[in-house]
């Protein structure tokens, strides 16, 4: 199994043979700064080699980098669609990252991913 406890370089040639294991903690490695420079667009890439592959975590780590907009332009729909990837697979932080990015989904957002529109927006004041 390839974690964080792998060194970075072992750890990195067992990620670029496609293992997804190794793949997320690349992820890990490079959105936490773990023995490498904290980089939120690689920590992308390694999360979404990762999530291409079904690694619920991965699918869920990557839609939190397109939610808050971290190393990638903040995107609601790519961000929902990992989501719901991940918690059709039964992550449950998923499930709480859907019901945040429905709220914040635009109508047309909501027509391409096949929602209702909701019944009542949230007002700001």
């Amino acid at each position: 199994m390839a974690g964080l406890r792998d060194e970075p370089e072992a750890l990195r040639q067992r990620a670029l043979a496609g293992d997804p294991v190794a793949q997320f903690n690349m992820g890990v490695r490079y959105a936490e700064g773990r023995g490498v420079a904290q980089d939120f667009l690689e920590a992308a890439k390694w999360y979404g080699a990762a999530a291409d592959q079904g690694d619920p975590q991965a699918q869920f780590n990557l839609g939190l980098l397109f939610y808050q907009g971290l190393g990638l332009p903040r995107n609601l729909v790519y961000a929902y669609e990992l989501f719901r990837s991940a918690a059709a697979q039964g992550d449950e932080r998923a499930r709480a990252g859907l019901a945040a990015v429905s709220l914040e989904l635009n109508d047309e957002d909501r027509l391409n991913l096949g929602l209702d529109a909701p019944a009542v927006r949230p007002t700001h004041h």
